[in-house]
């Protein structure tokens, strides 16, 4: 490791594009917060637990978005930075233990830590960027993460009705005012030249953190087969789970390179912007589509209401939806074929509630294999072009 000398600490844009070991361990640790999650959403499919798993998924994508970008303007060789990695981690995984109280006894433990992970780390830089131009950017950031923390910890502090307001308030200012950059009074905002630092490491960040999210539906579905026993039911589910997994794999992964391309060139100052916005969605449906796979998994032949629907086709069509702004705001390019499918997903939802949730799987499943022919279609016909 190397010293945290201000200069030193802004990433070279030549640099390797690799993400570091410490980077990769730190994603492992959203492994859990995204099983987490999902497991809460499938235990609870109320409006109010729709509502809680809402703002605990955005809070967690929040940490894991801005420590991305910090890695991307800073160097994560540095020390200062492997240390900002590290209280990230440790943060990061008391959330995730904290998720399944965090609205009842466990409150304090979640928001404690996810303030902690944006003090820590705006703290520590402001410390070592003494001096340097790229610190008014850091102090903007702890600004607005110290004023939001005090709606965290005063909402941890009430009871679950009044928590989930002013968390949802904090996550709002938090949101708003990353799109806005941070306007602070008598500092002003982090400059537009800023956005345009951009490096091929951080689209590989976010296809990493892509493909870790869709693995949670191989996870989740595998560990929920194993626990309920290999039922032929049970078995067909699992296995309809995987491909859908596959599926959406291979929906991300289609002009992946040319997106990340085109935003290191031609858009980094809008792919900076854009991307953590973007991505919730696609995180958030897989997640949905995991949780209702969940469901399904119990009970294969009973009735299914549209609670289950909604979290299966309804978080693919998170997923694809978000890959469709994706690539319309950075290629300029809007795909009839996938807003087709998007358009097929909303109208058959309510036919499927007629359906066994085995089945509902299994269309699921279906429907994405039809986008990704579609997209194979697409690909030879431009390239043919």
């Amino acid at each position: 490791m190397t010293g945290a000398r201000p200069s030193g600490l802004i990433r070279d844009p030549r640099s390797s594009s690799r993400s570091t070991l410490l980077e990769l361990l730190l994603d492992v640790f959203y492994i859990a917060t995204f099983a987490q999650l999902s497991m809460q959403l499938a235990r609870d499919l109320s409006w109010r637990g729709l509502a809680n798993t809402v703002i605990l998924l955005l809070a967690a994508w929040w940490t894991w978005s801005v420590i991305a970008i910090a890695t991307d303007f800073f160097d994560p060789r540095e020390r200062v930075i492997q240390r900002v990695l590290a209280t990230g981690m440790l943060g990061v995984g008391l959330m995730a233990a904290a998720i399944p109280s965090a609205f009842a006894e466990h409150g304090l433990l979640f928001a404690g830590a996810y303030v902690g992970i944006h003090l820590a780390r705006g703290l520590m830089l402001v410390r070592a960027l003494r001096g340097h131009f790229a610190q008014l950017r850091v102090k903007l950031f702890l600004f607005w993460f110290a004023f939001s923390g005090l709606l965290w910890l005063a909402g941890a502090l009430t009871d679950p009705e009044l928590r989930r307001a002013l968390w949802a308030a904090a996550l709002v200012i938090e949101y708003i005012v990353a799109a806005l950059r941070f306007p602070t009074p008598g500092l002003g905002r982090v400059p537009l030249e800023q956005y345009d630092r951009l490096t091929p490491h951080f689209g590989e960040r976010y296809q990493q953190i892509a493909i870790l999210v869709i693995g949670d539906l191989v996870l989740a579905s595998t560990l929920k087969l194993s626990i309920l026993g290999f039922a032929t039911a049970r078995v067909v589910i699992f296995l309809a789970a995987i491909a859908a997994a596959l599926l959406l794999w291979q929906i991300y992964v289609f002009r992946t390179e040319l997106l990340v391309e085109k935003s290191v060139r031609r858009h980094p100052r809008r792919a900076v912007r854009l991307a953590p916005y973007v991505y919730v969605v696609l995180v958030a449906g897989v997640i949905a589509t995991t949780a209702g796979v969940d469901l399904a998994l119990a009970e294969p032949f009973g009735s299914t209401h549209s609670g289950l629907v909604a979290l299966v086709v309804g978080g693919s069509f998170l997923f694809l939806l978000g890959r469709v702004i994706f690539e319309y705001e950075l290629l300029d390019r809007l795909s009839r074929s996938r807003i087709g499918w998007l358009v097929l997903m909303i109208a058959v939802m309510p036919a499927l509630k007629l359906l066994a949730p085995i089945f509902v799987v299994i269309v699921n499943a279906g429907i994405l294999f039809g986008v990704t022919r579609t997209d194979a279609w697409r690909g030879r016909r431009d390239a043919a072009a």
